[in-house]
C-alpha cells in the first residue's frame, strides 16, 4: 500500500487534515493525513497557510523516499497487516509505575514472573512480530492452591497492572440462573464487550480480562453430577466456545481460581483455553517477610511498631502460614496490644493518656503465635506434645538407636534429592512406646508440617468417610516443602481384629496406594508409621509399601529395668527391689510382661 501510494501521489503536497480517496486491490480507501514529520524541521513550512478560523497548517511534500504509515481508523472494519503500522510509538500494555508492595502482593515473584513470561510476553511485542512467528496470545490462566494464598489478590491486580479494560469479576455460584438458558446467556454476555471491540477494532483492539472466582462452581466435570439437569454441563460448553471455538477472540484473557484444581472439566485446561496452570502456594521465609513487612507498613510509618518486633523473627517462627494467616496474626497483635489500653470498668472505656502511647511490642506478635492464629497446613504440637507429656525414657540401647535410626531417616528426607519420599515402620509388642518414639522422631525433624493420622480421630467413620479422611491428611501434606505423616495403629484403622479374622480392604488398599505415592516435584514427606501386629502387616503385603523397618521392644532384663527406675526417680520401696535386681545380673523378665513408662510411676508401681 505504501508503494503505491508514493507512485499514486508522488511530488504532491500534503496538509494535516486533508482528506483524500486512494485506489488499492479494486477497492477505494477514504484517507485522511494524520501526521507529517521531516528529519528537517525547516523543509515543513508553517504559518504561509492557514486554514478559516486562522490556525497555522503544516504542510509537506512527498518524495519518492518518504515513508507512509498506515493507521486504522477506530470505526473501520478493515484489518491492516504488516510492518508499516508499528513504526509509531507503540502504547505499552504494562503502567510504568506499579510495583509489588504498592499492589500488596508478597512473596509471589517467581509465580507472577512465571506468569508474565507465559500470558503477557506476547502481548508487550509489536504485532507484526508476533505475526510473523504465527504466535497466539494466552487466552486463559488457572491460579489454584490452598486458601489465602493470594489467588483472588493477584487477579485483581493483574488488572491493575495492566492498561487494559476494567476486569470483569464474576464469582461461580452467580453465572447459575433458575431459568432455561439463562446460566449460558450470562456467559455469553461476560464476552460480549470484547467480541464488538474485536469486530471495530481487530488488532487494535483492548484487552478483556474476565476474572472467575471459585471456577470449579460451574465448570466441573461433564457427565459428573448423576441426575441434574444439565445446567452445569451447557454452562462448560458454552465457556469452552467462548474463550477458544470457531470465532476465536484474541483480546481477552481468563483468570480462574479454585481450590480444588481436580474437580475441572479437562477440556478447559488444554492448551488454548486455561492453558497457564499456576499453583500459588504458601510462601518461603523471603516471601513471609515481603507480606508481614506490608502488613505491618503503615505501623511503622506512624512509630506504632515496637523497635523489639524482628520481622524476619517472626518470618522464621511462622513456617506454613498463608498470606491471609499472616494478616490475621498481625491482627491478633494489634488487638492484643490495643487491649492493654482499654479500663475494665462497669463500661468500656479507652484509657486516652496511655493509648497515645500505644505501640505493637514483639510480646503481642508471640502472643497471638501461641494462642490465637495457627496455620491450616502447619504443626499442631498440643496434638502430639500429648504422646510425649513425661519425655522418652532411654532405658537401654534399643530406645537410643531408634531415636538415631529417625534421625537418619529425617536428615534423608531433607537433604536427599533422590528419595522424597521416605516411610519407616516402627513395630513391636504393645505399650513398648512406639507411638511415643513416633511423635518424638516428628517433633526432632523440625518439619513445618506434622500431622498424626491416629484411628482415635475416625471413630464410627464409615470405610469411605475413613479413606477420605486419610486422604486429606496426606493431599495437606503435599501443599508443604516439608511434611511429616504420622500413621498411628494402622491395624486399628484397617479395623483388625482376630476374630474371623475381619479388616477394611477399602482402607488397606487406599493406605498402600498413599504409601507409595511420591510427593509432587519440590516436595519432601517423611511417614511413620506403627503398629503390635507386624504378622498381619505381612500377610497384608503392607511391609513392602515402607522403606524400612525399626523394632521396638519391651524391657526384658533387670539391667534395663534398673535403668528405667532410676531414670524416673522411683520411690524408696521400688529403689530397694531395683537393688536386688542389681545384685542378681542373672535375673531376666520375660516379655509376657510389658512395661510402659509412657507414664509416671506411682506408689502402685511398687509391685515392679
Amino acid at each position: 500500500m505504501a508503494s503505491e501510494f508514493l507512485q499514486h501521489f508522488y511530488n504532491l503536497a500534503f496538509s494535516v487534515g486533508q482528506q483524500l480517496v486512494f485506489s488499492f486491490s479494486d477497492k477505494l480507501f477514504n484517507l485522511v493525513v494524520k501526521d507529517i514529520e521531516a528529519m528537517d524541521a525547516s523543509i515543513l513550512r508553517e504559518g504561509k497557510m492557514s486554514d478559516a478560523s486562522g490556525k497555522k497548517i503544516k504542510v509537506g511534500l512527498l518524495l519518492t523516499n518518504s515513508q507512509v504509515v498506515f493507521e486504522k481508523s477506530e470505526n473501520s472494519a478493515v484489518v491492516l497487516i504488516g510492518k508499516s503500522k508499528t513504526r509509531d510509538a507503540r502504547q505499552s500494555i504494562i503502567s510504568p509505575d506499579w510495583n509489588f508492595e504498592k499492589m500488596g502482593i508478597g512473596g509471589l515473584d517467581k509465580e507472577f514472573s512465571d506468569i508474565f513470561r507465559r500470558a503477557f510476553a506476547s502481548r508487550v511485542f509489536p504485532p507484526d512480530i508476533v505475526e510473523q512467528m504465527g504466535c497466539k496470545h494466552v487466552k486463559g490462566i488457572l491460579l489454584y492452591g490452598p486458601p489465602g494464598c493470594g489467588k483472588t489478590l493477584m487477579a485483581r491486580q493483574i488488572g491493575k497492572m495492566l492498561k487494559a479494560r476494567e476486569p470483569k469479576i464474576v464469582n461461580g455460584p452467580e453465572i447459575l440462573n433458575k431459568y432455561v438458558g439463562e446460566s449460558e446467556a450470562n456467559i455469553r454476555k461476560l464476552f460480549a464487550d470484547a467480541e464488538d471491540e474485536q469486530k471495530r477494532l481487530g488488532a487494535n483492539s483492548g484487552l478483556h480480562i474476565i476474572i472467575f472466582d471459585e471456577i470449579d462452581a460451574i465448570c466441573k466435570q461433564r457427565g459428573s453430577m448423576a441426575g441434574s439437569t444439565g445446567v452445569h454441563d451447557t454452562v462448560v460448553n458454552q465457556l469452552l466456545s467462548k474463550i477458544d471455538g470457531v470465532e476465536q477472540l484474541n483480546n481477552i484473557l481468563v483468570i480462574g481460581m479454585t481450590n480444588r484444581p481436580d474437580l475441572i472439566d479437562e477440556a478447559l485446561l488444554r492448551p488454548g483455553r486455561l492453558e497457564v496452570k499456576m499453583e500459588i502456594g504458601l510462601p518461603d521465609e523471603k516471601g513471609r517477610v515481603q507480606i508481614l513487612n506490608i502488613h505491618t507498613a503503615k505501623m511503622r510509618q506512624y512509630n506504632l511498631l515496637a523497635s523489639d518486633v524482628d520481622v524476619k523473627e517472626l518470618a522464621g517462627e511462622t513456617k506454613n502460614y498463608s498470606g491471609a494467616e499472616l494478616e490475621g496474626l498481625v491482627r491478633a497483635a494489634q488487638s492484643t496490644a490495643m487491649n492493654r489500653h482499654i479500663k475494665a470498668s462497669t463500661t468500656v472505656e479507652v484509657d486516652i493518656q496511655t493509648a497515645e502511647k500505644l505501640q505493637v511490642s514483639r510480646l503481642d506478635f508471640m502472643a497471638s503465635l501461641d494462642n490465637d492464629i495457627k496455620p491450616a497446613y502447619g504443626t499442631n504440637q498440643e496434638e502430639y506434645a500429648s504422646y510425649i507429656m513425661n519425655g522418652i525414657i532411654r532405658w537401654g540401647d534399643p530406645v537410643s538407636a531408634a531415636l538415631e535410626d529417625g534421625e537418619l531417616l529425617v536428615q534423608q528426607a531433607k537433604n536427599s534429592d533422590r528419595t522424597p519420599l521416605v516411610s519407616v515402620l516402627l513395630e513391636g509388642p504393645p505399650n513398648s512406646g512406639k507411638t511415643a518414639l513416633a511423635a518424638k522422631i516428628a517433633e526432632d525433624s523440625q518439619f513445618p508440617f506434622i500431622k498424626i493420622c491416629s484411628p482415635d480421630k475416625m471413630i464410627g467413620h464409615s470405610e469411605i468417610a475413613k479413606c477420605q479422611a486419610i486422604k486429606k491428611i496426606f493431599e495437606d501434606a503435599y501443599k508443604s516443602q516439608l511434611s511429616c505423616v504420622v500413621v498411628d495403629d494402622i491395624e486399628r484403622l484397617l479395623d483388625y481384629v482376630p476374630i474371623g479374622p475381619r479388616f477394611s480392604n477399602l482402607v488397606l488398599q487406599a493406605l498402600l496406594v498413599l504409601l507409595k505415592k511420591p510427593p509432587p516435584k519440590g516436595r519432601k514427606l517423611l511417614i511413620i508409621g506403627t503398629t503390635s501386629r507386624r504378622d498381619v502387616l505381612q500377610e497384608m503385603e503392607m511391609l513392602d509399601a515402607f522403606s524400612t523397618t525399626i523394632h521396638i521392644p519391651n524391657i526384658s532384663r533387670g539391667d534395663q529395668l534398673v535403668q528405667a527406675l532410676e531414670v524416673k526417680h522411683a520411690p524408696t520401696q521400688t529403689q530397694a527391689n531395683a537393688k536386688k535386681i542389681k545384685q542378681d545380673n542373672s535375673l531376666n523378665l520375660p516379655d509376657m510382661y510389658p512395661f510402659s513408662f509412657s507414664k509416671p510411676f506411682s506408689s502402685e508401681n511398687d509391685s515392679l
